[in-house]
């Protein structure tokens, strides 16, 4: 499978300047290569709650269905960070309700871009770049950057302060544990590009 790539910059989280990165617009072998061999045994070791995370057997079984997108993140060489996007859901939120929005399945940045983990935080921005493709895959399929996604409690903060979601609570029926159920309007995308977040 081949991919395009394009420039994004990340932040060095030991010297605070931007550096350039690329952001793929499909996870390559190489990409899954780095989670299994590099951050897995990290991710592990730390306990992480999206620790049985497969993303080789994910994206086998992704890939091949037209619906579904995926994106990587290299800078230095290596992997920072992965997203599954589905573009055939639909939005919850009253006021948008039963539009199509794109869907993060999934999203994970390299265990040492953590900010929980001050003493690796190698690079910060791969969420935050992450969720800009997402937002502007949303426009290009005519959803005007409208997204959703079902969060693990750790990155809670992240969707709801940082990327200004609306949190619409635990969704009871989100298998097999309850985790809060996060959207994004049109407006609330287009404030996320405007600031830059």
């Amino acid at each position: 499978m081949s991919s395009t790539s394009s420039v994004v910059y990340l932040r060095d989280g030991a010297t605070g300047q931007l550096v350039q990165a690329e952001l793929h617009d499909s996870i390559l072998q190489r990409h899954l290569d780095d989670h299994k061999n590099h951050w897995n045994p990290l991710i592990v070791a730390q306990g992480e709650q999206h620790g049985h995370w497969d993303w080789e057997r994910k994206w086998s079984h992704f890939s091949a269905q037209l619906r579904y997108q995926s994106f990587a993140i290299e800078c230095n060489g290596q992997s920072q960070g992965l997203m599954i996007v589905n573009t055939i859901k639909r939005c919850r939120i009253r006021q948008q309700a039963n539009k199509h929005l794109v869907y993060v399945e999934y999203l994970e940045a390299a265990p040492w871009n953590r900010r929980e983990i001050p003493k690796w935080n190698r690079f910060s921005g791969v969420g935050t770049v992450l969720m800009a493709a997402a937002i502007q895959l949303s426009i290009d399929e005519g959803n005007h950057g409208r997204i959703g996604l079902h969060s693990l409690p750790q990155a809670d903060t992240f969707y709801r302060d940082k990327c200004g979601m609306t949190d619409l609570g635990p969704d009871v029926s989100y298998n097999p544990h309850p985790l809060r159920y996060f959207e994004m309007t049109e407006v609330q995308a287009a404030a996320f590009i405007q600031e830059g977040r």
